[in-house]
């Protein structure tokens, strides 16, 4: 029998001992798992299932997430704490062709958004690549493929808008046969441009467990609630929003839907929203007008009511066959509230097919009736403004930019509203915009801008807005006296009077021929026959960029 004499352990042992003495102490809790209830040996068996706080995928007694580290593979499909406060960026509606252009967002609580997003406006990953600025999490892959799609896209725009320029003297036939032939050559480029789009949309979305996008009700409910049967709509102005942001939710982030269809649903949104707000500034209609969404969608344009029996009567079918279009997708959607993941996608893309042909069709009406309006007077454009020496019309025209931003300077000494003095019916809503426009129109300058709730004292504010009034009165001054002497130089005498009406006249001539020139790519997009479907919503996205309008501020996401 061999014995062992007792004698120290060896120092090159003593190392596995530690490791082992350290790996069999108890761990601490580890993020992923819920350590409300204690485990007692005897009182918690199975060792996990008797405690109904942890998620389902960590009640299994076999669970070794109680034995791993947090750099292990084991992943607990559950937020711990609150979810951090997230923001959505929603893009600005488009005004009806040829409107007064907003030069002021309304004044909203959230942050401001990206500056990068004004390069973005049409597109339907605009909220999640705001949500992505605005937290600074844009990895530079993705960046890099936004500016490949941006360069490829104004590519395209080039083409269409110099196409159109070189055609703009050629008779009907001529235009029609060159411009099918640019649309059969930029077929594949603008078909490959929206597959891009859709793709950014995909990889743009936060992801969740294992790089996957997030799925299930509250991920579709990041924008609003569930959205109702089309034969449900509600008539509340809070109800008409609550709808029209979950429309808009639907729009931006929900999987199989074709980008027709997107468009459609914001136009829904759009529709809504427009019925939740009587004000004058959304509802643009002069007397004996009609405003319609025309195509490409989200489009809007004023027709005249006296129109020809004909032409009418197309107007209508294609209105009601796009309602059966938006009210389609909206009751499908409301169908599948309860449905997620790959039935869902399948179910949205058997819609999508479903409504191909319909989609087709409208487009081929909108064409027809495009043809129609093409001899409407107020497509024509806008009479030529008085002549006046260059040196003089540029010395107006800066008077009005320094108006604006005379304007944005006391607009950032304004309190925003709570968030939650958004809600309700707000019956007694002031115009602001209204106000704003009548104020830029104001030759004279006779008025100032009214005082609401302020962030900085009502003193220091008075003394700002009177320097700056102040200003602009000595530069109107200067312009009314070069005018005087023009008109002295050039019509011999004339009164004070005469020189404020030509300098109005002058001003609102001017402000139409700009208006004319900024709608100028949203106009073509609209109103030129023999443009694709795609190449229009190119260019009507070209369009949207160029009126310059203020982007709305961010909104927590529910």
């Amino acid at each position: 029998m061999t014995t062992v004499q007792s004698s120290a352990i060896p120092r090159a042992a003593l190392l596995p001992l530690a490791m082992a003495l350290v790996l069999s102490a108890p761990l601490p809790p580890l993020a992923g798992q819920d350590m409300g209830t204690p485990l007692v040996a005897g009182r918690n068996e199975p060792q996990n299932g008797a405690n109904i706080l942890l998620p389902w995928e960590a009640r299994d007694k076999f669970d070794r997430v109680r034995f791993m580290n947090e750099s292990s593979s084991h992943f607990i499909l559950r937020e711990k704490g609150n979810p951090r406060t997230a923001l959505i960026f929603l893009p600005p509606v488009p005004p009806p062709l040829d409107s007064e252009i907003p030069v002021l967002a309304p004044i909203d609580s959230g942050p401001p958004a990206p500056e990068e997003l004004s390069a973005f406006m049409g597109e339907v990953f605009y909220p999640i690549l705001g949500e992505r600025l605005a937290s600074d999490d844009l990895p530079r892959a993705l960046r890099a493929r936004l500016v490949a799609y941006r360069d490829g896209k104004i590519g395209i725009q080039n083409e269409i808008r110099a196409r159109i320029v070189e055609l703009k003297d050629a008779d009907q036939q001529t235009r029609d046969q060159k411009l099918a032939a640019l649309a059969a050559q930029e077929e594949p480029q603008v078909a490959e441009l929206e597959a891009e789009a859709e793709n950014l949309r995909h990889d743009l979305r936060p992801t969740g467990i294992l790089g996957l996008p997030p799925d299930g009700p509250a991920a579709r409910g990041r924008l609003g609630g569930n959205i109702r049967s089309s034969r449900d709509t509600p008539s509340a102005p809070a109800e008409l929003r609550s709808e029209a942001e979950a429309l808009l939710g639907a729009a931006f982030l929900e999987d199989g839907l074709t980008l027709p269809q997107r468009r459609l649903l914001e136009e829904a949104a759009e529709d809504l929203e427009s019925r939740a707000d009587s004000r004058p500034m959304r509802n643009q209609a002069a007397p004996g007008t009609r405003l319609i969404g025309f195509s490409p969608e989200r489009s809007r344009i004023l027709i005249p009511e006296d129109l020809p029996p004909a032409l009418k009567g197309k107007i209508e079918g294609y209105l009601s066959a796009k309602k059966a279009l938006k009210d389609g997708i909206r009751d499908s959607l409301h169908d599948l509230e309860d449905a997620y993941g790959d039935d869902r996608r399948r179910a949205l893309a058997r819609l999508a097919s479903a409504q191909a042909q319909g989609i087709l069709g409208l487009d081929a009406a909108s064409e027809d009736i495009r043809r129609g309006l093409a001899d409407i007077p107020g497509l024509r454009g806008p009479p030529p403004p008085p002549t006046l020496p260059p040196e003089l019309a540029s010395r107006i025209a800066t008077y009005r930019r320094h108006k604006v931003e005379l304007l944005r300077t006391l607009r950032m000494m304004l309190v925003a509203p709570s968030p939650a003095s958004g809600s309700g019916a707000e019956p007694a809503a002031e115009d602001v915009g209204s106000r704003v426009q009548a104020w830029l129109h104001d030759t004279r300058n006779s008025s100032e801008i009214p005082r609401t709730s302020l962030r900085v004292s009502v003193a220091e504010f008075d003394r700002l807005q009177g320097e700056l009034i102040a200003g602009l009165k000595r530069e109107e001054s200067g312009i009314r006296e070069s005018l005087a002497a023009y008109v002295r130089a050039t019509n011999g005498p004339s009164d004070r009077k005469s020189i404020n009406d030509l300098l109005s006249d002058f001003e609102e001539a001017r402000q139409q021929q700009e208006i004319w020139d900024r709608y100028r790519d949203y106009r073509a997009a609209v109103v030129t026959p023999g443009l694709s479907a795609g190449q229009r919503r190119l260019l009507f996205d070209a369009g949207i960029g160029e009126l310059g309008l203020p982007l709305p501020a961010g909104e927590k996401i529910r």
